[in-house]
Order: structure tokens, then C-alpha cells, then sequence
């Protein structure tokens, strides 16, 4: 029997008690300047979850990533986490590598799981590595394909941002703007569009034209979707994914 896929809620302090219900990657600690630890709380935790560490007050300050790899363990001991989510969206740094790589050195030897983006996947072979999901052009399948034969399914987890992107066409980046929930409706509604489904980008989409005539292309996700994504990865051997907790509760996933 295969195992089952696993979601963990990332949640920011005020909504770890309502997050509970399912497996939780608890947000609210930093690598600040220097790689200091920073804490933005001090929340209750339910044991076997996940400590989630962010870069965005790090500035590239000399510091010592061996002392804040060993701060993260003493976190993990204390607080019962199971591991640590590296939820860093800067570009690469050596510091920050550094750090993911002692994490991944130290951590599996006590019992810990170490996650951190594909840009750091190389720094440990003990690395779980974070691919994310929510695209607006390619192959999603192709692309956990990819991963899978690249780290093995073991290593992959699913980083499952709620897509919801407006790209204006022709597009050349692919990043467009991020859309608020209800804005994905009201474009729908004011512009009469209906949606499909596309099994490659694994969303739904639609376009529409502008008072200026110009074309946009909307990707975005709903309940199916994501779990055209569970599916798809439980296919693969993929166990694990990650839904910020904003997003799993408009979704119904809670």
C-alpha cells in the first residue's frame, strides 16, 4: 500500500491553533543581519511539526551559519519539530548555502528533516528538495518528472502556492501580476470569460481583453486543481507538500 501524501499548513503565529487539523510548518523565525536568529513570537506548538525559517531581513552580513544551524537544532529539540523548512526566496547566497548546507549535514543524524528550495539543492544530498507548482506556462507533469529522476521522489516536496496570476500577452517572463482572491471571480463575471482546466500548467485559465484591447491570460487554482496536484504526485512517489494557511482555507482544505 502506498504511503499517503502528506500537506503541511504553513502558518504565521495567530493561526497555528486553527491550523492544528492537519500537520504544520510553523512561520515566525529569520535569518535577520549577521544570520541572527530572529523569533516575531512566542506561539504554542503541538510537537511534530515543522520550524520554518525565512531570509528576508538577511542582508549579507558576515555571520556564522554553523551557530545558526546549531540555534535551528536546539529550536527542533526543544519545541518537538520534526525538521526545518529553509523558506528562502532571495536569490542564492553564500552565507544562506552555507547554512542550508550544515543543515543538512547535522540535522538527519539527530532525526531531523532539512527542506529548502531547488537553488540550494545541490549543497546536500540528504536535502529535501522544494519545487514549486503554481506555473503559467510549460509542463507541470514533465516537471516533477524532472525533479523525480533528478533527486528521486524521496527528496521532493511540493512548494503549493495558490496560483492566481495575470499575465498581459505576450508575456516575457511568465510573472504577470499577483491577483487577490475574489479578483479572479470578479474577471469572470465582469468579462463573461469561462475557464478551462489544463492538465500541463495543472490550473485552470482564461483570457480577456482590457478597455486598452489588450489580451490577458489568467491562471489560477481552485479545489480541483490542487487535487489534480495531490494526485499527481502521489503517481510519482512524491509524499509531501506545503499550502501557506491563507490559501488552505480558501481552498476548503481545512
Amino acid at each position: 500500500m502506498s504511503e499517503p501524501f502528506i500537506t503541511y499548513c504553513c502558518a504565521a503565529p495567530p493561526e497555528t491553533g486553527a491550523a492544528r487539523r492537519v500537520p504544520v510548518a510553523y512561520m515566525g523565525w529569520s535569518a535577520g543581519p549577521g544570520l541572527a536568529l530572529l523569533s516575531a513570537h512566542q506561539g504554542m506548538y503541538a510537537g511534530g511539526g515543522l520550524m520554518v525559517v525565512n531570509d528576508q531581513p538577511y542582508d549579507r552580513s558576515a555571520g556564522d551559519p554553523r551557530r545558526l544551524a546549531q540555534e535551528c537544532l536546539y529550536i527542533c529539540r526543544t519545541l518537538g519539530f520534526s525538521g526545518l523548512v529553509c523558506d528562502f526566496e532571495q536569490p542564492a547566497r553564500p552565507m544562506l548555502e552555507a547554512f542550508v548546507r550544515e543543515c543538512a549535514e547535522t540535522f538527519p543524524s539527530r532525526g531531523f528533516t532539512v527542506y529548502a528550495p531547488e537553488r540550494y539543492a545541490h549543497s546536500h544530498a540528504a536535502l529535501r528538495v522544494l519545487v514549486p507548482t503554481a506555473l503559467t506556462s510549460g509542463s507541470l507533469p514533465n516537471r516533477l518528472r524532472q525533479a523525480v529522476s533528478q533527486y528521486g521522489a524521496h527528496r521532493v516536496a511540493l512548494d503549493m502556492e495558490r496560483a492566481r496570476r495575470d499575465l498581459l500577452l505576450p508575456s516575457a517572463n511568465g510573472a504577470g501580476r499577483i491577483l487577490a482572491p475574489e479578483a479572479v471571480s470578479l474577471l469572470l463575471s465582469s468579462h463573461g470569460c469561462a475557464s478551462f482546466f489544463s492538465g500541463e500548467l495543472g490550473a485552470r485559465y482564461f483570457t480577456y481583453k482590457d478597455a486598452e484591447g489588450h489580451t490577458h491570460f489568467v491562471v489560477f487554482d481552485d479545489p480541483g486543481t490542487f487535487r489534480y496536484k495531490f494526485e499527481l504526485a502521489s503517481q510519482m512517489g512524491i509524499r509531501e507538500g506545503f499550502v501557506l494557511y491563507p490559501d488552505m482555507v480558501g481552498l476548503g482544505l481545512l
